[in-house]
């Protein structure tokens, strides 16, 4: 049985899988996929890859997909999130991956973002839809602010919890992350983001009070109506209009 520490739900559907692969638009480059278990994904994968390599942490299925002599397939057995992206360069990047580090995942995807072609992955649909929502929604957050800086999110389509062995207890969503230019430049990107995240906390809460809330005072802002609105409603470009009005506020309250 799959691993339940590992979060592993394996898909046991051969047309989801084609989807997917139709989804990833493979045509000869390398592949690499994050948790490839027993294999059904990978075969597919194989059929239109100039090579897959196939990462699984688990030692078992490593093992069992191993022997499975899958052609034009190196199977590696370790953590996707210990791997140098430099060692598999300009990679396609395919996963069904645990919904429990998606994060994480999201986020080496961020910083090595350079070494990649694009990402297709399948996520808890939650959230899938928080990456592909806009401002003033419920489910609009800092994750969605900051995949969004960096990437164009897309959607595939949903899968429901059937087509997994186990089946999870939510539906799931095939994602696309393909490299975007950014919207503005940023000196510092992992202040803005800290900021965006701080400010988040306060999401319901109008902006003047959020501000409040984070620094400890309401700074001199250049937009009064601004504060008005509620974190939630800004998109990035005010986001980074604001940032960039307090910027030494905020470098003032992070030396306290």
């Amino acid at each position: 049985m799959p691993g339940k520490k590992l979060g592993q739900h394996f898909l046991n559907n051969i047309s989801i899988v084609k989807k997917i692969i139709k989804f990833a638009r493979i045509e000869n480059e390398p592949v690499l996929e994050i948790g490839a278990g027993k294999g059904i994904l990978t075969r597919e994968i194989a059929k239109k890859a100039k090579i897959v390599y196939a990462i699984e942490i688990d030692p078992q299925y490593a093992d069992i997909l191993a022997k499975k002599n899958i052609p034009n397939t190196v199977v590696i057995n370790t953590d996707f999130l210990s791997l140098d992206l430099n060692d598999y360069k300009d990679c396609i990047i395919v996963g069904n991956i645990p919904y429990y580090i998606t994060t994480k995942i999201i986020e080496k995807l961020v910083q090595e973002r350079n070494k990649f072609l694009h990402a297709v992955l399948t996520v808890q649909k939650e959230y899938g839809e928080r990456l592909l929502t806009k401002p003033g929604t419920t489910k609009y957050s800092s994750i969605t602010c900051y995949v969004n800086y960096y990437f164009n999110v897309a959607k595939g389509f949903n899968i429901s919890p059937g087509y997994f062995t186990p089946p999870p207890k939510v539906s799931s969503m095939v994602i696309g992350l393909y490299h975007r230019e950014p919207l503005f430049l940023l000196k510092n990107e992992e202040n803005f983001f800290e900021f965006i995240n701080g400010i988040f906390r306060y999401r319901r809460k109008t902006l003047k009070n959020a501000l409040i809330n984070y620094l400890g005072s309401l700074p001199d802002l250049t937009d009064r109506d601004i504060i008005t609105k509620r974190p939630e409603q800004l998109g990035l470009n005010e986001f980074f209009q604001l940032y960039e009005n307090i910027k030494e506020d905020i470098l003032l309250n992070k030396q306290e």
